[in-house]
């Protein structure tokens, strides 16, 4: 007995398997996942060189304009802070005297800047009675005065004309 003849006598090759050998793979490789995987290179995806390298120059670009302008925001922080320290003692000198109390202020404390007043504390004007806000380094921050009998708020500083941080010749050294 030939066992292969047997063998294919006793098994229907067709009916265990429908579709003939290279059906199977072509079906596999006419699906649209596989035309993808296998039609897409290996840097389609992602990012190009050049597009990384000019975000990154716009980047720096940005920085270098925003980073100076922080830079001074201290600056006029601290002398902003001077000056409404002053006008703040101008306004509680106003408020005491408007209530018949004593006419005096409290002395705060500045960074960089230290407040004289004249005439002991008193808000009651008298001669040369002037509050001033004066500053550790004239050329960096400007001085703030005010002259309690006159109410005149002037300015000054040691950087010559050009504005520094709301003191200005232009205003005539007026805040």
């Amino acid at each position: 007995m030939d066992i292969d003849r047997d063998w294919s006598a006793n098994y229907n090759t067709e009916a265990a398997h429908p579709l003939k050998p290279m059906t199977a793979l072509q079906t596999y490789l006419r699906h649209p996942k596989t035309i993808r995987a296998l039609t897409s290179k290996p840097g389609d995806e992602g990012f190009s060189l050049i597009e990384l390298v000019v975000v990154v120059a716009v980047l720096a670009i940005l920085a270098a304009i925003a980073i100076p302008s922080f830079t001074s925001i201290n600056d006029k922080a601290k002398a902003s802070g001077a000056a409404n320290t002053v006008a703040q003692i101008a306004k509680e000198c106003a408020v005491k005297i408007a209530n018949n109390e004593t006419p005096t202020f409290s002395t705060p404390s500045l960074s960089g800047y230290s407040v004289t007043p004249t005439g002991a504390n008193n808000c009651l004007g008298g001669q040369g009675s002037v509050i001033t806000a004066t500053s550790d380094a004239p050329a960096k921050y400007p001085t703030f005065s005010y002259n309690v009998s006159t109410g005149s708020k002037d300015c000054s500083h040691g950087a010559g004309a050009v504005p520094l941080h709301g003191c200005s010749t232009g205003t005539g050294g007026k805040w």
